[in-house]
């Protein structure tokens, strides 16, 4: 695997540092490897409260590929000079999204960290 960290999409139930959520696991119940760009979303599990919040419909999650995130974060530091954490510009693209079906509507994006500190991981994904 390691194709992604969308866990709320692509995941399934189960027990992940003793706690039961919901993870990315194969069919034994092992653990997969995630991928994303940003290293805070790298990782297959989520808090039980997102899950349950999911479950229960209260909250709807959506996904962000790494290349719709780093689009996202090349138009904000376009138009605002604003440098997002990479964490944020899946935010970002998901909001993106979701602005497009719903037009004349009022979003608000809270960013949770700057940029700056993605530097490293910007560089080398700028170039290939």
């Amino acid at each position: 695997m390691g194709e992604n960290s969308a866990t709320l999409a692509t995941g399934t139930p189960g027990v992940l540092h003793g706690c039961y959520s919901v993870l990315l696991q194969d069919r034994d119940g092992q653990v997969q490897e995630t991928h994303s760009v940003s290293a805070g979303l790298d990782y297959p599990g989520v808090g039980p409260e997102h899950a349950l919040l999911q479950a229960i419909g209260r909250v709807t999650y959506i996904s962000a590929t790494d290349d719709d995130a780093l689009a996202a974060l090349h138009e904000l530091c376009a138009a605002e000079g604003i440098l997002p954490a990479l964490e944020s510009s899946h935010a970002l693209a998901g909001a993106q999204r979701w602005a497009k079906e719903n037009p004349g509507k009022t979003i608000l994006i809270g960013l949770s960290g700057r940029g700056d500190k993605d530097m490293p991981t910007l560089s080398k994904e700028i170039r290939r």
